[in-house]
């Protein structure tokens, strides 16, 4: 313990980096709430595999580039979350009717399997100056992708439930950590990702903040309602 401290205070990347884990973290627990109702249900056919495995694969993306751009800290942060997304993606497979597991889980895990193996072995086939510039390449890019998938879903549904203000205020301070960790890092990839993330995560919470108001109002007046229910 007082080694890990002794390092903090000598590398503000590393308690900044640290800090960045947590949010990250809680973040990729917000479809707990999903997951546990599909558990219940015994059936995971209504739900979609895609974004699942493309949070996956994105994880993976930034943790190959982490390891070629020697960053210890992105890479057991992206590790700690694929951890997280693959019980994700094995209780939604374990739980798919057989029809649905051959028309749709199998291809969609082919083009994971593909797409992860060769961000992953094809950079050692590349000159060692060329490997972090392709791998983060990937990892920028898909990243950007799906933040813009997350900013137009919302404008689109302002659905509290599957991007929720808490979500939103989570993205976004994972974002506002992790642009810190690679402005001292100076590592212009993840600049340009976790940048584009905290953005993306405050506009979220503008849209998603008038929505949760009315969802807490609401339930407030649902508790009264309850409540004089029980008194009578």
């Amino acid at each position: 313990m007082e080694n890990l401290l002794a390092i903090i205070n000598n590398d503000p990347k590393v308690a900044v980096g640290l800090a960045g884990i947590v949010p990250g973290v809680l973040l990729y627990f917000t479809p707990m709430k999903i997951i546990l109702r599909v558990v219940e249900e015994r059936s995971s056919e209504k739900l979609s595999l895609t974004p699942y495995l493309l949070a996956y694969m994105n994880c993976m993306f930034c943790m190959v580039y982490a390891y070629w751009s020697l960053n210890l800290l992105a890479v057991i942060a992206n590790a700690i979350y694929c951890g997280i997304i693959i019980h994700y993606i094995m209780i939604l497979m374990f739980l798919s009717p057989k029809n649905v597991i051959l028309d749709k889980r199998i291809g969609e895990l082919v083009v994971l399997t593909v797409a992860v193996l060769t961000s992953t072995f094809v950079p050692f086939s590349m000159p060692e100056n060329i490997s972090p510039l392709f791998t983060g390449s990937l990892a920028t890019a898909l990243s950007m992708v799906l933040y813009t998938l997350s900013l137009v879903s919302v404008i689109e549904t302002k659905d509290v439930e599957f991007m929720s203000f808490y979500s939103s205020t989570l993205m976004f301070l994972n974002g506002a950590f992790w642009f810190a960790f690679a402005v001292l890092r100076q590592d212009h990839f993840m600049i340009i990702t976790n940048g584009f993330g905290c953005a993306v995560g405050a506009i979220q919470m503008y849209l998603m903040y008038p929505n949760n108001k009315d969802k807490t109002k609401n339930q407030n007046e649902e508790r009264r309602i309850d409540s004089s229910d029980s008194i009578v």
